[in-house]
Parts: structure tokens; C-alpha cells; sequence
């Protein structure tokens, strides 16, 4: 108990952000409660009073996960050209895999998608939803300012490069080294996509 929260809000978002992280490691139905219970330094039966159900915590998971990522965002908008924001995008997965070679949250919960709750998967979708329109935006932009050469709209790509993406991540934890795996194979996806640089 020494190191975790103690205030009831600050416990909370504790224990929603090692569930996340528990999530992204192992999936939902491997979340055990009395796991996080321990992990956490409370009793199993203490978790109810900041969770009703772990369809709950998972949905919390889920949004405190994509609230730190979507922090990032107006970070990558300082690169000057939509291909060097495209390009930087790529330190979304590549974070993920340098963390025990873990799936973003997104990809762990759709893969189990039929034994989640409605709201949790609605999260998934808000996830999905606000990258594939921040991934559109920069390849409009790169098109505007001649780094990325196509004739595809942002709109048609924005989901296209977030699919692909996602599914390169999955690939790489084959390899040993997936990391850089994932770097070289989407960097050559972005070039023959024909984002320049």
C-alpha cells in the first residue's frame, strides 16, 4: 500500500489505469478483479465501492486509455508538414510494443468484442472514431502541402492507415524483435502509401 493512492478519486483512477494496463496485457476475460484487488492493495470486496461491475471498469479503462492518448495529439500537430505527423503517429503502436510487447487497448477489446458490454465497445468506437479523423486530417494536410502524393481523400484513408496499422502491430508480436519490426514495415507502408520522407 505504500506507493498507491489513498484519497478515494486518486484510488480510483489508479485502479482504472491498471485495469487498462492489465487489459492491454492480457485482455478482459483474463481481468480478474481479485488479481486487480491485490495488484492494487485493497480487498477484492473494496473495488465495489469505486466500480459496480467490471463491464464498468472496463469502460473507464477504456476512456482514461484514450484520454492519455488522445493528450498526444496536439503534440504530433506541432510537425510543420501532415507526413512528418503521419510519420510521428507511428510512436502510438511503437510505445505499445515497447512495453512488453503489448496491443493497444483498442485492438485487445475488439478482439473479444462479443463478450464485452455495449458501453465498453462504444468506447472502443469513440477511440477508433477520433484517431481515423485526426489520421484524415494530417494525410489532407499532407496532400495540401505536397508531403503525402495521392489522389485518396484523408477520409478514405484515415480508417484505411488506422486498420493497417493495428493490424501491423498484431504481426510484429510474432517477431522477435517487434519493435523495429513494426517501424520498417509501416514506414514502408507510409512511402508506398506515398507519404514523402
Amino acid at each position: 500500500m505504500d506507493n498507491f493512492p489513498q484519497a478515494k478519486e486518486s484510488r480510483k483512477e489508479a485502479l482504472t489505469a491498471l485495469a487498462a494496463d492489465r487489459m492491454q496485457a492480457q485482455g478482459f476475460s483474463a481481468l480478474g478483479l481479485r488479481d486487480l484487488a491485490e495488484a492494487g492493495h485493497i480487498r477484492a470486496a473494496s473495488l465495489y465501492s469505486h466500480f459496480s461491475s467490471k463491464g464498468e471498469l472496463a469502460c473507464l479503462a477504456m476512456s482514461h486509455y484514450a484520454a492519455r492518448r488522445g493528450e498526444v495529439l496536439p503534440t504530433l500537430e506541432q510537425a510543420r508538414t501532415g507526413g512528418e505527423r503521419l510519420r510521428g503517429y507511428l510512436g502510438f503502436f511503437e510505445q505499445c510494443l515497447r512495453q512488453d510487447g503489448r496491443l493497444c487497448l483498442s485492438l485487445a477489446l475488439t478482439v473479444e468484442r462479443n463478450v464485452l458490454p455495449e458501453d465498453v465497445m462504444d468506447e472502443v468506437r469513440r477511440f477508433v472514431d477520433q484517431h481515423t479523423a485526426w489520421l484524415a486530417a494530417a494525410w489532407d494536410l499532407g496532400r495540401s502541402d505536397l508531403s503525402v502524393n495521392s489522389d485518396m481523400s484523408g477520409n478514405a484513408m484515415g480508417p484505411l492507415l488506422f486498420g493497417a496499422l493495428e493490424g501491423m502491430m498484431a504481426f510484429a508480436l510474432l517477431r522477435p524483435d517487434p519493435e523495429s519490426v513494426f517501424r520498417s514495415q509501416a514506414t514502408t507502408l507510409l512511402a508506398a502509401l506515398g507519404v514523402q520522407g
